[in-house]
């Protein structure tokens, strides 16, 4: 009897003690599980566990034959899967362990979200404007749609960025800009815009020699140095430009428009018989002309003349070139380079232009522009060509208005550089002041009389390019 006695305290104290064995390794289930989505992630969230209870938590994600598996610590209250698929079903589970044993898996279905559809992004990039070693730095302008633009360049040694918004140059050549957007939330990455800047060195500081100038110091009255200038006269008609001179212009060119001042200049007069009753012609406006031709011929090289415009409107002074060639070559295959064009209708703005016949024989041109800050009457500029056999650049006060490539025109040959036999074409210089005409436009009424100032003409010979003119 004692013996069975002591047999079952013994066996109650043994189930007594598995019991509590079982209560202490029962291994808890996740509660308020709570999932929220995006079109790729997925947040899965519980209360914590006791960790007397849970030595470890593995989070599940499967969608089809898709399964994701992380296993992470007893602390642990979320986890956040990434790169899933959008628009997908997919089933997430929280399973608590006690070492390996593992609790009740408590499971959450939730669709990821669709993936927004963006929208088209471009860019609006503002070319930026050529540039001069040593000039202050430009700022650059690009419009997206959405994002943020920035901006890079490919060609480091010539331009630099500075700040994502100013562009700098750096030395001579051709800076390529390149202005960028990833997009955004909405909108989607843009199409990279590229823009080309040629940087050219300050004039002043080109390698020039000079080799012929005119620097108008005859006396008062007298008319240009004919060692260096014929005289044209004449409103056109008759020669191959015709009446107008081509271009429907009002005056007619007489020898005494054009007169020394005295003072170091020469002065082209448009005027009426009202405005100086002493130099007239058939037409009511009578202006100047002179040009190099058959006395001075020029091949590459730079060119300047130091001026000061007429005002008035209608009044058309020009600085030009034409091919020496142009009676056995018609105008526009023998070439044109127009150094400075101004139009008293428009004070503030010179323009520089190259003419020339195109691969079908036909008349084209490119043409470029400066607007000054003040009205170019009012004082005296310089307007500049660098011509080499390849490239031709206009400057206004040292600063370019237009550069001209060979590869531009699209020409194998153009009549700024060598023909096929190798020949080096020739040009001569002409300085005149018209009246009216397609560029020139309407005359104002109350204009009487117009002068334009000729302070100098210099030329120079460029590293190597250039030779003293010829006759």
């Amino acid at each position: 009897m004692k013996l069975r006695v002591i047999a079952a305290l013994l066996l109650s104290s043994f189930l007594l003690g598995t019991a509590q064995a079982n209560a202490i390794t029962a291994v808890p289930k996740a509660t308020r599980v709570v999932v929220s989505t995006t079109s790729t992630t997925a947040r899965v969230s519980w209360p914590a566990f006791a960790k007397s209870k849970v030595t470890a938590i593995k989070v599940v994600a499967t969608a089809g034959s898709s399964k994701t598996t992380k296993s992470l610590a007893n602390t642990a209250t979320s986890h956040v899967f990434t790169n899933l698929k959008s628009s997908t079903l997919y089933t997430f589970s929280v399973t608590a362990f006690f070492g390996s044993k593992a609790g009740a898996a408590v499971t959450y279905k939730l669709r990821t979200k669709a993936k927004p559809s963006l929208l088209y992004n471009s860019i609006f990039f503002g070319a930026p404007e050529d540039m001069v070693v040593g000039d202050g730095d430009q700022q650059l302008f690009a419009l997206p749609n959405g994002g943020e633009t920035t901006f890079s360049t490919t060609t480091p040694t010539k331009c630099s960025i500075i700040d994502n918004m100013f562009l700098r140059p750096l030395a001579m050549g051709e800076c390529v800009v390149v202005a960028s957007n990833p997009g955004d939330a909405y909108y989607k990455a843009a199409d990279p815009i590229s823009h080309s800047v040629t940087i050219t060195a300050p004039i002043a500081s080109l390698n020039k020699t000079l080799l012929w100038e005119d620097d108008f110091d005859g006396a008062a009255g007298t008319g240009p140095n004919s060692a260096n200038w014929d005289v044209s006269t004449g409103d056109g008609c008759g020669t191959a430009a015709g009446c107008g001179w081509g271009n429907g212009e009002s005056q007619s060119y007489a020898a005494c428009a054009n007169k020394h001042d005295g003072s170091g200049g020469l002065v082209i007069t448009s005027s009426t018989t009202t405005g100086d009753p002493n130099c007239k012609s058939n037409k009511k406006w009578t202006s100047g002309k002179f040009t190099s031709f058959g006395k001075k011929h020029f091949t590459y090289g730079y060119f300047e003349a130091r001026l000061k415009m007429p005002s008035g409107g209608g009044t058309w002074p020009a600085f030009w070139t034409l091919g020496t060639n142009i009676n056995s070559v018609p105008w526009p295959a023998c070439g044109e380079l127009d150094i400075m064009e101004y139009a008293g209708n428009v004070p503030l703005r010179t323009t520089s232009a190259a003419h020339y016949a195109n691969s079908s024989g036909s008349h084209e041109y490119k043409s470029g522009a400066i607007v000054n800050n003040t009205e170019l009457s009012e004082e005296y500029h310089t307007y500049g060509m660098l011509w080499l056999p390849t490239e031709v650049t206009f400057v206004f006060d040292g600063r370019p208005v237009l550069i001209l490539k060979k590869s531009d025109t699209g020409l194998s040959r153009w009549p700024f550089g060598p023909n096929a036999q190798g020949v080096h074409p020739k040009m001569y210089l002409i300085f005149n002041l018209a009246m009216g005409g397609n560029y020139g436009g309407a005359i104002d009424n109350s204009l009487q009389k117009a002068t334009f100032h000729i302070d100098y003409a210099r030329y120079y010979s460029v590293d190597g390019f250039g030779a003293v003119p010829t006759n």
